[in-house]
């Protein structure tokens, strides 16, 4: 037996109607995907319309429903199997998508003194704060 709640709105236990519904709507994640980029496929998502693999470790998470603009807040997670001691990182360089529309993220590894190449690691968690059009 499926339920539904409808509410026109959402009060605290005061009766205002002030920071209870900004906080839900506000503070809410707009747009995750957790997919594993060796493949590459989604494991799961919300507000992710496709993901498009650009080669070389590019990976570019297209939104179903655009943000209100690029100002937005992205945050990642990269996790691989290897037994090295590489660190991983959740990046984006310089002249990558970073629109409304989409987000292009670069998941690359470093070592104890530099920077090594961008790598298809295991999995790859993107989450998107901001606000939505």
């Amino acid at each position: 037996m499926a339920s539904e709640l409808r509410v026109n709105t959402l009060k605290d236990a005061s009766g205002n109607n002030s920071i209870a519904t900004s906080f839900v709507a506000g503070g809410s994640a707009k747009a995750w995907v957790n997919f594993k980029a060796d493949d590459p496929s989604v494991r799961d998502s919300l507000n992710i319309a496709s993901m498009t693999d650009g080669g070389n470790c590019n990976y570019t998470h297209n939104f179903t429903n655009s943000m209100g603009n690029d100002d937005y807040s992205p945050v990642g997670f990269v996790k691989d199997g290897s037994t090295n001691t590489f660190g991983r990182l959740y990046a984006s360089i310089d002249g990558d998508t970073f629109s409304t529309s989409a987000l292009q993220v670069r998941p690359s590894a470093t070592n104890d003194s530099s920077f090594t190449t961008a790598f298809d690691p295991g999995y790859v968690c993107t989450q998107i704060n901001g606000d939505l059009a």
